[in-house]
């Protein structure tokens, strides 16, 4: 594994959290894989289309998206990302505030990295 692509991997899990927080869907599809597949810690499972829509019209309305403890492993031109968020916003239920970790899955292709495969946990509030 490189500096510059560990650099560029966790630059990306940030350019994600801003592109979901300010609802971007240009950079959503620019960055999700065709085949990309989100498993979010409340148990839904969204396709690319799904995941990229749902944040288009809000549904899950995130105010922030921070991650942090970021960690980094690159197996050839897969990347294995996982790391911890906080996320604060509103969803159907009204306020939202969640703590989870998580395990990203991406791929290089032509150069770039994309993102294929997201698996949320939540952290329980103690």
């Amino acid at each position: 594994m490189t500096q510059r692509d560990e650099r560029e991997l966790t630059q990306l899990i940030k350019d994600l959290c801003e592109a979901v927080t300010k609802a971007d869907a240009a950079v959503l599809e620019r960055i999700l894989h065709e085949d990309y597949v989100h498993h979010g810690p409340r148990g839904t499972v969204e396709n690319r289309a799904q995941y990229v829509e749902n944040r288009k019209a809000r549904r899950l309305d995130y105010k922030s998206l921070v991650a942090d403890e970021i960690k980094v492993r690159i197996y050839g031109d897969t990347a294995l990302v996982t790391g911890r968020s906080n996320a604060k916003g509103r969803d159907q239920d009204g306020t939202m505030v969640e703590h989870r970790r998580w395990t990203r899955v991406l791929v290089r292709q032509d150069g770039h990295w994309q993102f294929v495969h997201y698996q949320g946990t939540p952290i329980p509030r103690p």
